[in-house]
């Protein structure tokens, strides 16, 4: 969604129910670019044909290419979603747009919710931004931070690579203690709306989950689970994990779990045999901040006798 052009609106007063029009910045002729006009759903909208090709002379507006009204003045009492589109005003007998609009019709932003979390604490955090209102419209989001007792203020650095809206907050203070405060605003052509949340870097961490998860039946009912850490947790020296390994059978959600705080591996023994079970693993910081990580994904034994 960041990936959309923003434009700079200027809101014209057109009727007394404050419909607003927001045009782009450009300064191009309208008849060669079509102008950007924002507008409020259920709101009146009123727009002149303008430079009309003689005093007298019939122009009609067309939308898409197909005859919508006629006469130089576009009137639409409620304006729908469904309203959109492009709108041309011609002479009927033919001929190149006397003006051209690219009518937006939508939904100012609501205030957003942003959900953040530490994969590699302490280094950095990620945000992803909620949108509770759907405005039908490009929408652009500025994320800031500060520690909450501090001045200096950080942008959340945007990951383009994301399919969702995804930023990073890097700029952490070495094991800096404490909440931060961040500073979401949502924009588009309609308005924008600011959100302010305190955020806890320790409440929040959070590792992904453990990778490369392997299980291996042996005889005797017995079954070796191993795995590797996450890639992205950055120094477990100084921050070890503790892990979680949950197992079940069939298609029952019924699962064991057990717990290994210095190794990432753990035999399990006692299970039926010639029975098929489902392994998967978490991590969490040893002493326990924040939360744990997702489970990773199932991985299948059947167990020997």
């Amino acid at each position: 969604m960041c990936g959309w052009r923003y434009y700079i609106c200027v809101c014209i007063a057109l009727t007394s129910l404050h419909t607003g029009l927001c045009q782009d910045s450009s300064a191009q002729s309208l008849k060669d670019q079509p102008r950007e006009v924002y507008v409020d759903v259920g709101s009146e909208l009123r727009v002149q044909c303008d430079d009309e090709p003689g005093e007298g002379m019939p122009v009609e507006w067309r939308l898409n290419g197909s005859v919508v009204q006629t006469g130089p003045l576009l009137h639409l009492n409620s304006t729908r979603l469904e309203d959109g589109g492009l709108y041309t005003c011609h002479h009927p007998s033919g001929g190149d747009a006397i003006q051209q609009i690219q009518l937006r019709p939508g939904y100012p932003p609501s205030p957003p919710d942003i959900r953040c979390w530490a994969p590699s604490y302490p280094n950095k955090a990620l945000c992803t931004v909620l949108q509770t209102t759907e405005t039908h419209l490009p929408t652009k989001y500025i994320i800031t931070y500060r520690q909450w007792d501090t001045g200096t203020v950080y942008p959340c650095h945007i990951i383009l690579t994301s399919v969702d809206f995804l930023c990073e907050m890097k700029d952490f203070e070495a094991l800096a203690r404490g909440s931060y405060l961040i500073n979401i605003t949502a924009i588009n052509g309609l308005g924008s709306a600011t959100k302010l949340m305190p955020f806890d870097l320790e409440d929040n961490v959070k590792p992904d989950p453990p990778v490369d998860v392997m299980v291996t039946a042996s005889h005797r009912r017995r079954v070796l689970v191993q795995w590797r850490p996450p890639p992205s947790w950055p120094n477990l020296g100084m921050f070890p994990l503790k892990y979680k390994v949950r197992y079940y059978w069939g298609s029952s959600k019924e699962p064991v779990e057990v717990e290994s705080h210095d190794s990432c591996m753990i035999s399990l023994d006692s299970l039926k045999v010639r029975r098929t079970y489902h392994f998967q693993v978490s991590a969490q910081e040893l002493n326990g901040i924040g939360q744990e990580s997702d489970w990773s994904e199932p991985v299948s034994a059947t167990v020997s006798g």
